[in-house]
């Protein structure tokens, strides 16, 4: 036989005497943890997800093909997608909207350099409400958020921004970059940023790649959460929805940005190596 399919003779036999009950027994525990990992990461995460996940927390090296095999194996499936968009843009034309001094530069090399925001909308039991939400570009982190359920004007905005500056309080020559929405050209807008010396930016008009960053978290907060409801939640349950998943994406969610590491882990790295940097240069 092994002459006919011109295979060694070692082969064959290093193969027959491969212990099956061990093989499934390490198949059985592989198929529980890639149960748990993408349990834990709320069905949200493919194989590139669960690959980093694996390295990162568990120091396990996995290929995203066996990942994928042993996926399928479990009828594990990533939830699916859909479009959303709704925005109300400043009029045409208006000296307010403020140039785009980011032109799509996501890359940037500190935290607190550059935050990006936007306002989305999310049904709920009493009807619309607006959702505001403002990222650190350096990690991906969600630094500010928040939710009214009557309107979507400059108060929604300045509330979420003034969350995110108190919690990070940032040094002077922030940039923080938007669309061209009506809210973002307030009087008071304008007043917050000019108080706290930030510097504005704004996506040209109708280009919503100027600010993907942005548009992909809420992307995946209505994939992941929002559209795998069955019925429409209360306000209320909404804002606990969407706090619980904030904390989840900051703390938990790997972010292929950061080479799948979680926003919040990526930023505590980063400030120990600063500080051992400084530690270092200070006993020379």
């Amino acid at each position: 036989m092994c002459k006919v399919l011109k295979v060694k003779r070692s082969s064959y036999l290093s193969f027959a005497q491969i212990d099956t009950t061990e093989k499934d027994k390490q198949l059985e525990q592989e198929q529980s943890l890639i149960q748990v990992i993408f349990t834990k990461l709320k069905a949200a995460s493919g194989t590139r997800g669960l690959k980093g996940h694996l390295a990162n927390e568990h120091k396990i090296i996995m290929s995203r093909r066996k990942i994928g095999r042993l996926m399928k194996q479990l009828g594990l499936k990533v939830k699916t997608k859909k479009k959303f968009k709704s925005s109300v843009s400043a009029p045409i034309g208006s000296p307010l909207v403020a140039s785009n001094r980011l032109k799509r530069r996501f890359n940037v090399s500190y935290m607190n350099q550059v935050w990006v925001g936007d306002i989305t909308q999310i049904k709920t039991q009493q009807g619309w409400v607006y959702l505001a939400v403002y990222i650190d570009l350096y990690s991906r982190r969600v630094v500010g958020w928040a939710m009214i359920d009557t309107h979507m004007r400059s108060e929604l905005v300045e509330m979420a921004l003034k969350r995110a500056l108190w919690n990070r309080k940032p040094p002077k020559g922030l940039m923080v970059h938007t669309d061209q929405g009506s809210q973002f050209i307030s009087c008071a807008y304008r007043k917050l940023l000019k108080h706290w010396s930030i510097k504005q930016s704004m996506s040209r008009r109708g280009n919503s790649w100027d600010n993907a960053v942005i548009e992909s978290f809420f992307k995946s907060l209505k994939t992941e959460e929002v559209y795998q409801l069955t019925i429409l939640m209360s306000l209320q349950k909404m804002k606990w929805l969407v706090a619980e998943y904030t904390g989840h994406y900051n703390n938990v969610r790997p972010h292929s940005y950061n080479g799948y590491i979680a926003p919040a882990k990526f930023e505590a790295l980063r400030l120990e190596h600063l500080a051992e940097l400084e530690k270092s240069v200070g006993t020379k």
